[in-house]
């Protein structure tokens, strides 16, 4: 007697159809799905930036490897980058019923400006990042730790969005 198609029976793998992974993920990424941080840059309009980024110097310079620009001298450049304001805040989000602070949001908004010859590239660019931060008073050692890490994060996220920007300028 011939096995149906589906049964549990030794031979019953034959007849199911199995998508082997490296079709599953040529599928996923045919939709456009990308993990994150692996969606490369779109293409920057110039190669050669001096970076004028005051806290976020390092940052900025770090992303602009990444999306294959180089950071150089200001003789060097092919356009500036510039840093013209970055602001930090640190609210109190939450508190407990005996009036302590719970939970803190820390704010970083900055506001930067390409050039070209001097002259602006675009509008200004403006961009916000917000992280939230427990607090325990048992532990304000490791939470201001654990502030610092957040905040050099917030430089970075901040410095990847700036930069990722940078590609949509005009040429």
């Amino acid at each position: 007697m011939p096995t149906p198609p589906f049964s549990d029976g030794p031979d019953s793998g034959k007849h199911m159809n199995k998508i082997p992974a490296a079709a599953a993920a040529l599928l996923l990424a045919a939709c456009g799905f990308h993990l994150k941080g692996t969606q490369p840059y779109d293409k920057l309009p110039f190669k050669n930036w001096n970076i004028q980024g005051g806290q976020l110097q390092q940052p900025l310079e770090n992303a602009l490897r990444r999306a294959d620009g180089a950071p150089v001298p200001a003789a060097q450049a092919q356009a500036v980058l510039k840093v013209e304001e970055a602001d930090t805040q640190k609210d109190v989000l939450t508190i407990t019923r005996a009036a302590l602070v719970a939970d803190y949001l820390l704010v970083l908004k900055v506001r930067a400006q390409a050039y070209r010859n001097g002259e602006p590239l675009g509008g200004p660019m403006e961009v916000e990042v917000r992280r939230q931060l427990e607090y325990a008073d048992s532990e304000v050692l490791g939470k201001q730790e654990e502030e610092e890490t957040i905040r050099r994060e917030m430089r970075r996220d901040a410095a990847d969005q700036l930069v990722r920007r940078l590609a949509f300028l005009p040429r």
